[in-house]
């Protein structure tokens, strides 16, 4: 009897610790109460980069909670369901899902120009076969693709936020594209590599994570060979691992979103706060061990006919006003 009653206080005792223990664990994980939540991207993406940045600089100002996404075309949906505070997306898609659209993300404000994303086209090195089918497995031929220009009637596999890109793309060009979708970068690898599609169309600023990893596998780079439609620009970058040098790639601008917070609220605070040390930093993000997108920001108050949250001005913002070249993207 003495027995039974020393066991159960033992049992009493150890389910009050893993209680408490189970307690404490779920407080470490809770998210502060208090941060701007900010949408970025993949992992090992640009964004999330970019984010990290902001927060080594800015975090004691503003405290910054990451949102992982899957790219810019997510973030949009975040932002508009009120899952993030602040993000990051193209200018492209905010416009092109906003236009008679959802009018949440119409009253989306910028707070402040970003780097370009880049079209990065991938092929394989040593061509792929086109013009076969399952009945005559003999038939068709190998074809290298080097060009956007020689993807007509090809099957492209769309990474993210190239999945609106690339169906405007098709409806401006009327290639006669085939689309798939992939969930990340390496399965749309696998399919190219699998013969599933002959090109992959990902977005993301320079250098991109996903194509620096790409050296001896067999692929390769396509360059944007045509006139950029708006508002879209052409910049050239290069990617050594991948044997590029000074390819022409398709641009697009990325802004930092907000939600439409009142100035004088909480979040409209800390917003401003957020704004205001990003553009006094710019100078230590631009120069310092950061990523290299942050060099790309030449005018931050130049936000495409997006509104600016908040002002810009000359108080507050660097000399970085430089006028684009002709067919370059304008931050």
């Amino acid at each position: 009897m003495r027995v039974e009653k020393i066991g159960a206080h033992v049992t009493i005792a150890t389910a009050v610790m893993l209680f408490c223990a189970s307690a404490a664990l779920h407080a470490q994980e809770a998210p502060p109460e208090k941060g701007l939540r900010i949408a970025t991207g993949p992992t090992v993406g640009v964004y999330t980069q970019l984010a990290q940045d902001i927060q080594k600089v800015c975090g004691r100002v503003v405290p910054v909670i990451a949102v992982p996404s899957k790219g810019g075309l997510e973030n949009l949906m975040k932002l508009s369901a009120s899952e993030a505070d602040v993000g990051f997306a193209q200018i492209d898609l905010m416009q092109q899902m906003g236009k008679d659209g959802d009018q949440n993300i119409q009253d989306l404000q910028a707070v402040m120009s970003m780097h370009s994303n880049l079209l990065h086209i991938v092929t394989k090195s040593e061509g792929s076969k086109v013009g076969g089918n399952n009945w005559n497995p003999l038939a068709g031929s190998v074809k290298v693709f080097r060009k956007f220009s020689e993807l007509k009637g090809v099957t492209v596999a769309l990474v993210g936020s190239a999945q609106l890109l690339g169906q405007t793309l098709e409806r401006q060009l009327g290639y006669g594209m085939k689309f798939l979708q992939a969930d990340s970068d390496e399965a749309a690898v696998r399919m190219l590599h699998a013969n599933q599609a002959e090109a992959i169309f990902t977005t993301g600023g320079w250098p991109y994570p996903a194509i620096t990893r790409l050296a001896n596998t067999g692929l390769m780079l396509a360059e944007f060979d045509l006139q950029a439609p708006a508002p879209f620009g052409m910049t050239k970058r290069n990617y050594p691992n991948m044997g590029a040098y000074n390819m022409t790639f398709l641009a697009a601008t990325n802004l930092l979103l907000t939600r439409p917070f009142k100035p004088s609220g909480e979040r409209g605070k800390m917003v401003a706060a957020l704004q205001s040390c990003i553009l006094r930093h710019m100078d230590e993000l631009q120069e310092g061990p950061y990523h290299a997108s942050w060099k790309e920001i030449k005018n931050p108050g130049d936000t495409l006919g997006v509104a600016l949250f908040g002002k810009i001005d000359g108080t507050s913002t660097p000399t970085l006003v430089q006028r684009p070249t002709k067919n370059a993207p304008r931050s």
